[in-house]
């Protein structure tokens, strides 16, 4: 009776062992596929926001961010990935991002020759007749 006794609490210690490293397994899954919804989601926004905003600039259209492309914020979104909310969220802050740098807000002027007379050419894209 004793050896049975052995036998059950050491079969119990042992499932106990593997399930929670199976859980801690799953655990850690969750959270490298959160990362990898953020990573991708801002490294796909930043170079659409780049292609964006240099469009804009070359078209001499005012600044502005907001198009089809942020307000889905899914492009390249993949169900691997993870959470496609935290994707959305990290899709547009990679945008902006890019759109900032492409379209020249920090200084790198593209699609004019950097005098004050850029200001007076540029036209509003959703409103140009």
């Amino acid at each position: 009776m004793l050896q049975v006794f052995r036998l059950a609490a050491l079969a119990a210690v042992v499932s106990l062992a593997f399930g929670s490293v199976a859980w801690a397994h799953d655990d850690d899954d969750y959270y490298y596929r959160h990362d990898e919804a953020r990573e991708h989601g801002y490294q796909n926004g930043y170079r659409d926001g780049i292609n964006h905003g240099r469009y804009d600039r070359m078209q001499g259209y005012r600044y502005n961010y907001k198009s089809d492309q942020w307000e889905d914020a899914d492009g390249g979104y993949q169900h691997w990935m993870g959470s496609r909310g935290r994707y959305k969220h990290a899709y547009r802050d990679g945008y902006v991002n890019g759109y900032q740098l492409g379209y020249g807000v920090y200084g790198f002027r593209r699609g004019g020759d950097g005098d004050r007379d850029d200001d007076y050419r540029w036209h509003d894209r959703d409103h140009w007749r």
